[in-house]
């Protein structure tokens, strides 16, 4: 068997995902990759392989630290906001003592937990791109899900929110997936598109 026709076959099947185009932008993987193509090698291979793992980290890191900051951002703002409703007389007042609500560390702690995302499984295209306009707790809530094996009600009580908000998020996610994709998504999720998980 012509292990460089082999090769070149299997490349055409992923050269298109996302992941694999950003890892190519970088000239030095490029030359990895062609020289694993035209001399297709152990030695050639464990290159590749070990510099794909280091980006593929980082990507992961990347990933991890920009949603924290965003669910946080987002998260600190709604909590202003709360407290401007329920105490609107008691802010107008600097000298007053500060009202303090408890800090939910269960969210940050279910961030800290999930290192992974859903979207890196995703092979469809339409599928990923359609993952891609989702906001970042939706896609928090499916990579738990699909990803970890988490259930609604293990991530309602990660985040200190009730499972029928979880439920909703986790519906509403789908519905999204479903409107933009054209398709059934729950049918392409069990077509091994999505790890299966547990939703009860």
């Amino acid at each position: 068997m012509d292990y460089r026709l082999l090769l070149k076959a299997k490349w055409k099947e992923i050269v298109d995902h996302p992941l694999i185009q950003q890892f190519l932008s970088n000239p030095k993987n490029q030359q990895l990759l062609r020289q694993v193509m035209e001399e297709p090698n152990e030695e050639n291979a464990k290159k590749l392989d070990s510099e794909f793992k280091q980006f593929y980290q980082k990507i992961r890191i990347i990933k991890y630290i920009s949603t924290m900051i965003r669910i946080f951002s987002v998260d600190f703002d709604k909590r202003v906001k709360k407290k401007q409703q329920r105490f609107p007389l008691i802010l107008d007042h600097p000298d007053t003592q500060e009202v303090k609500d408890p800090v939910q560390t269960d969210m940050y702690e279910a961030v800290l937990f999930n290192q992974q995302d859903l979207g890196e499984h995703l092979q469809d295209k339409r599928l990923y791109k359609a993952y891609q306009q989702l906001t970042d707790k939706q896609k928090m809530v499916l990579t738990q899900i699909y990803v970890d094996g988490q259930t609604m009600k293990e991530i309602a009580d990660r985040l200190g929110e009730s499972r029928q908000n979880i439920s909703n998020i986790h519906k509403k996610a789908l519905n999204k997936l479903k409107e933009e994709t054209g398709g059934d998504v729950r049918a392409r999720r069990q077509n091994d598109q999505w790890r299966n998980g547990r939703t009860h």
